[in-house]
This record gives structure tokens, C-alpha cells and sequence, in this order.
């Protein structure tokens, strides 16, 4: 399972670069306004926010990382 959930995190990553990159945001460039912002702004502020809350589910869910026990001192 963490496995999974670390691959869905780098794809969750890269996919927020790509987002990012200018022939997707070119995809929002005409005169739109949603509540008096550009429709171009709206966009990366949603995915900003998006990353955001990805970002806090995926620390909420991955267990954290515990070192190994150095050699000699086992587990009781």
C-alpha cells in the first residue's frame, strides 16, 4: 500500500508541474472573467490550492519514515 501511495504522489507532483507549464495554461487565454478575476489566474490559484490540499492529504497518509535500528540493539 505505500508503495502505491508514494507513486500516486510523485504522479500527483509531476502532474502539478505540467500543470503549470505554458501550453496548458494558454489553454484559459480569453477574455473570461469569473467574479471580476481572469479566468487565467482563477486557474492557477486553483491549482495551487489543489497541490496544497494534496500535499497535506498525501503527509496525512503516508506513515512516517522510521531509520533502522542500528545492528546489535533488536527489538524487544
Amino acid at each position: 500500500m505505500r508503495r502505491k501511495i508514494i507513486g500516486a504522489s510523485l504522479f500527483f507532483t509531476l502532474f502539478g508541474a505540467l500543470a503549470n507549464l505554458p501550453p496548458l495554461i494558454l489553454l484559459f487565454r480569453f477574455d473570461a472573467l469569473v467574479a471580476g478575476i481572469p479566468i487565467e489566474s482563477v486557474f492557477l490559484f486553483g491549482l495551487w490550492l489543489c497541490l496544497i490540499g494534496g500535499a497535506a492529504w498525501f503527509a496525512a497518509v503516508l506513515p512516517p519514515d522510521e531509520p533502522p535500528a542500528p545492528p546489535g540493539e533488536g527489538r524487544p
